[in-house]
């Protein structure tokens, strides 16, 4: 799964939101396991949506990196614990996001979903006007980071 573009959607009153079809097809035409994580981004205000297999594989990394006998890694581990939750996502694609991880993140009603490869980061629209006014220039970025790498 390579997931990219914008989608707009909108927060229901019950607090939940529609994965975009597109992204839905990326994952065969089903959510696999009828679940997804929902992490909050630990260096901006977005949550972070994965494929649970994915998912996995990320957790197995971070926790492979820790000793959780160390105190200061254990309290890391207790803070990426505390940062994601696996959900239900039933066949209507319609989710059903943590309260408390949407008032993390100022998420109200007008959302965007991002595709950043293989996760899809989901922004309340006025934090991510923000974000991407701090970003800087698309072309001066590439040219900074890939500038002199040969093709």
């Amino acid at each position: 799964m390579d997931f990219s573009a914008e989608k707009n959607a909108t927060i229901d009153e019950k607090g939940r939101v529609v994965l975009p079809a597109d992204y839905k097809n990326e994952m065969g035409g089903r959510i696999p396991g009828g679940q997804l994580a929902v992490e909050l981004d630990p260096y901006e205000k977005c949550l972070n949506v994965y494929p649970v297999v994915t998912w996995e594989k990320r957790l197995s990394t971070l926790k492979s990196k820790l000793n959780r006998n160390n105190r200061q890694q254990s309290r890391l581990l207790d803070m990426i614990y505390r940062s994601f939750k696996i959900i239900n996502v039933p066949e209507s694609c319609r989710m059903n996001l943590p309260n408390n991880f949407m008032g993390k993140v100022n998420i109200t009603k007008e959302v965007i979903f991002v595709g950043q490869g293989d996760r899809i980061r989901l922004w309340d629209i006025g934090e991510y006007d923000a974000y991407l006014k701090s970003m800087g220039e698309y072309g001066e970025l590439f040219s900074e980071f890939f500038g002199e790498i040969e093709e």
